[in-house]
């Protein structure tokens, strides 16, 4: 027998929880984890949501049951008015087709053979720094993955729009998070400021990403990269994607792919310099492995506490917050509660996160959660920084790939501390970013002469 609805923030009469909702989301969420456990129930002003905490229901959600579930039509109000209908906004058998579309370019031989881009990227920017320096690492971090995902899906050089670009994503995060926390949609016809951001961002980032789809159209070639396999894809009829369709796809590839790996690595250079053991002991595996020179792709595999680091950092800062909340298209139980038709489900990464059965000491940042026999024993779905089922990220082996050789590039030529006086508060727009950005002091570090002999010197195996 079903249940009557669940427990949950009571609110206020008219706008339900969205005032305490929406001074701070994330830790709202997590309050709500915590006091009312797996599935809760809340209204923000005149909607129904559902909250989820429980790896069996985010699977249900994601995945066994996610025919019974669809993106929310605010998500394509607010979010469709700079990506358009792309793959983060679309729904049904257009997304499919969009997706099956893109993934040949995420097939992990593809993006094997993006490394030694990124590397060479991630080394162009160190060339510019200098130690003792002051680097604002936000935005460092952003124009460098920019410049990493122009040039391996698009074969594209942004250095000049690239301040254009970023300034554009990041406006048009505040205006759709400032849409998210109202209780009503502004018409865009209607001269708000927020409104007039909005259109200028558009009119900045589509003038980039137009250059870059007229320059690949006006030399018909194919380079077997992402925006050649969109530009040249046909339906069965023979048709190919619009001009629309193209910007779109493109647009939120660009936006998406770029911004979220930037905010992990801004997250990861805090962590680390408020952790000095760990950092030492990331320092100690770089120059074991790689004694100072570039890293590899077939390094990668030598390097596993750096990528426990990633991972660590992820938790604690996911690249998406929350997933964008799913509606669902007719009645459906979970968790033995009845989700009637036309009802919000809200899935936190963040909050997942955070909870201590299945991740003692929550707020600590702990590499060794994920060494291979304590990973083994979490719950699937408990930890899903990109999200999980059909609309499971399609560039995450891209990012961590991305994410790896970064760290281990930088990290072994530079150590980044932290500019006192700072205030590090996480802002949650689509993605989560230091709000006032983050400032570092860069100090140039050298290998270890000890273990560069040790790595210069192998072992003699007796035969």
């Amino acid at each position: 027998m079903q249940k009557q609805t669940p427990p949950g923030p009571k609110g206020n009469f008219l706008t339900g929880s969205l005032q305490a909702f929406a001074a701070d989301p994330p830790q709202f969420l997590v309050r709500t984890a915590y006091e009312y456990g797996d599935i809760s129930f809340f209204r923000l002003a005149h909607y129904p949501v559902y909250f989820l905490s429980h790896p069996d229901y985010v699977r249900e959600v994601l995945v066994s049951k996610g025919s019974s579930f669809e993106k929310g039509d605010l998500d394509r109000r607010i979010l469709g008015k700079f990506l358009g209908n792309g793959l983060l906004t679309s729904e049904g058998s257009f997304h499919k087709r969009q997706r099956r579309l893109a993934q040949p370019a995420f097939h992990h031989k593809r993006i094997q053979a993006y490394a030694d881009v990124m590397v060479h990227y991630a080394e162009d920017m160190l060339a510019g720094w200098q130690s003792g320096q002051t680097r604002q690492i936000d935005d460092e971090m952003m124009r460098l993955t920019m410049f990493i995902v122009s040039k391996t899906l698009f074969d594209a050089d942004v250095s000049e729009a690239a301040e254009t670009a970023g300034q554009a994503i990041h406006d048009l995060q505040t205006v759709s998070n400032a849409d998210y926390r109202r209780a009503f949609l502004i018409p865009d016809w209607i001269p708000t400021r927020n409104n007039r951001k909005r259109h200028q961002a558009i009119a900045g980032l589509d003038g980039v990403i137009e250059r870059i789809i007229a320059e690949r159209r006006g030399t018909d070639e194919d380079k077997g990269d992402l925006l050649s396999m969109l530009m040249l894809a046909q339906d069965e009829d023979g048709s190919k994607m619009t001009d629309q369709q193209l910007r779109d796809e493109v647009v939120t590839l660009f936006s998406a792919g770029h911004e979220t790996t930037a905010n992990v690595m801004t997250w990861l250079w805090y962590l680390l310099s408020q952790h000095p053991e760990i950092e030492a002991k990331l320092h100690e595996e770089l120059d074991r492995v790689l004694a100072g020179r570039a890293p590899t792709l077939a390094d990668l595999q030598a390097l596993p506490y750096a990528l426990m680091i990633i991972k660590e950092t992820m938790r604690l800062y996911p690249p998406a917050w929350i997933l964008n909340g799913r509606t669902a298209v007719k009645d459906v139980e979970i968790g033995g509660y009845l989700i009637a038709k036309g009802s919000r489900v809200f899935i936190s990464p963040y909050a997942m996160h955070r909870l201590p059965q299945y991740f003692p000491k929550p707020e600590q940042f702990d590499p060794g959660r994920w060494r291979p026999e304590r990973e083994a024993t979490l719950p699937k779905y408990a930890y899903i920084p990109f999200g999980g089922g059909s609309r499971v990220c399609i560039g995450n082996s891209f990012a961590l790939m991305e994410a790896h050789l970064l760290l281990a590039t930088i990290a072994q030529k530079y150590r980044l501390s932290l500019l006192p006086g700072q205030k590090i508060v996480p802002a949650a727009l689509i993605t989560m970013s230091p709000e006032f950005g983050l400032k570092m002091r860069v100090e140039r570090r050298e290998v270890t002469e000890q273990r560069k002999v040790e790595t210069a010197v192998p072992h003699l195996v007796p035969a």
